[in-house]
């Protein structure tokens, strides 16, 4: 599966988005950047308290955003198009560096988002607005890949 087809589940999922819908994707990125330092080891002396107050930091910004606590704007859209655009890159490529198969690993995580939607193509919702996971839904297999 393509970006294209990312791109073409968030359009279904929020077809005009909002500044909240904005804040929400974005706490939940960062929400997956905690969920990443979670599973990782860092070896330097006195480098625990940095990386364990980042981590804090980081998932209280995403709650915030989440929540409608917090709202983000923009101030620079060519600036964080690129830090977007370098963040798929460079998280393609510590895939990589580990060892990994990070292009099928996002497809089957494609594939299991997919799965959430009607046989139509489109998102099932919760009572809450949220998307639910819908009779066909499938968690992504990711054996063999890491």
């Amino acid at each position: 599966m393509s970006v294209d087809q990312i791109e073409l589940w968030h359009r279904r999922a929020r077809p005009q988005p909002t500044e909240e819908d904005f804040s929400i994707q974005l706490g939940c990125h960062f929400e997956e950047i905690v969920e990443m330092i979670d599973t990782l080891d860092f070896s330097s002396d006195g480098v625990e308290y940095e990386v364990r107050s980042t981590r804090v930091a980081l998932n209280a910004l995403a709650r915030m955003l989440k929540s409608g606590e917090l709202a983000a704007t923009i101030n620079d859209r060519k600036e964080f198009l690129d830090s977007l655009a370098d963040q798929v890159v460079t998280a393609i490529g510590a895939g990589y560096c580990a060892g990994m198969k990070t292009a099928d690993a996002v497809a089957a995580v494609n594939r299991s988002n997919y799965s959430k939607f009607d046989k139509n193509g489109y998102p099932i919702f919760n009572e809450n607005g949220k998307i639910a996971k819908g009779p066909d839904y499938a968690p992504p297999n990711l054996e063999g890949m890491y």
